[in-house]
């Protein structure tokens, strides 16, 4: 299954991977690790996630404070947010309007 993003999910990615390196490299490496590992998670299992509004779905970290938020299609995932569980709940909502 094919796993398409959102523009801005590369940079939140980016954006919290260096920010776990600049407080411990290891951590950092580890959100990465987890971050890759939750994508191959969704693409083996597309309703894993927890449901949320329409098809949308969400997926939590166990270690740091991100949610997935994806929508599964038949043929591929499109991953919509990296988001931050501590900071501006809801500010990708209007990415769906781009859908």
């Amino acid at each position: 299954m094919k796993v398409r993003r959102l523009p801005p999910v590369d940079d939140e990615v980016i954006e919290a991977v260096q920010y776990y390196r600049a407080i411990d490299h290891k951590l950092g490496e580890r959100l990465a690790a987890d971050f890759e590992a939750m994508v191959l998670r969704i693409v083996h299992f597309p309703k894993s996630g927890r449901p949320l509004a329409g098809d949308l779905r969400q997926c939590a970290f166990k270690v740091f404070p991100f949610v997935l938020i994806y929508k599964a299609f038949e043929d591929d995932i499109l991953i919509i947010a990296f988001a931050n569980t501590h900071r501006r709940p809801g500010y990708w909502r209007d990415r769906l309007t781009s859908l």
